[in-house]
């Protein structure tokens, strides 16, 4: 192409289609895990990306762009472009390893708080059993001991009312007979 006016309208540049913008030696790493994050892609030109498409914002009353360009510059800035797409892709291999290898602590951590849960909840139900025996043990303690003390008051009743019905008969022969009790009494 040479210099002059091109498509648009611009005075003496080079057209530069977007066609014509494919990346030198860039093959993409492909990704076959369906868990990998893709790096994002930002459609705002900054000028750091501008220069690593090749693209340079120049303002519209800036001076054309020089006929001639030299091979070094050319050479310096397709070594620029891989240097940048490597980093690129580099970095977001980087990134996708963490993020696969923070879903697998992610999922192990899961694993171990829902394995502890599991653990804990089981050593409540046996609590809560040991803790419905005991007290089932110890209400059955309790309602035996109140019989047993029942039976022993009412044994204790029964010889009181004998040894009372006993003292009454003796006071009574005694009153009948005419004697006075002695101070030893055999029973």
């Amino acid at each position: 192409m040479q210099p002059g006016p091109n498509a648009n309208g611009s005075a003496g540049g080079y057209d530069i289609g977007a066609d014509q913008l494919t990346s030198i030696g860039e093959d993409e790493l492909e990704e076959t895990n369906p868990l990998a994050i893709v790096p994002d892609s930002h459609p705002i030109a900054t000028p750091a990306r501008s220069r690593a498409s090749g693209l340079e914002v120049v303002p519209a009353a800036a001076a054309p762009p020089p006929a001639h360009v030299e091979a070094s510059q050319v050479k310096k800035e397709e070594v620029e472009t891989k240097v940048t797409a490597w980093q690129t892709a580099e970095v977001a291999k980087i990134n996708n390893r963490f993020k696969r290898e923070e879903v697998v602590i992610n999922g192990w951590e899961t694993e171990q708080v829902e394995k502890a849960s599991a653990w804990l909840k089981k050593i409540e139900r046996k609590l809560d059993e040991q803790r419905a025996k005991a007290l089932e043990k110890t209400q059955n303690d309790i309602a035996k001991a109140r019989r047993k003390a029942e039976e022993k008051r009412a044994s204790a009743e029964a010889k009181r009312g004998l040894k009372m019905a006993k003292v009454l008969e003796l006071a009574n022969f005694m009153k009948a007979v005419g004697r006075v009790p002695t101070k030893r009494s055999f029973f």
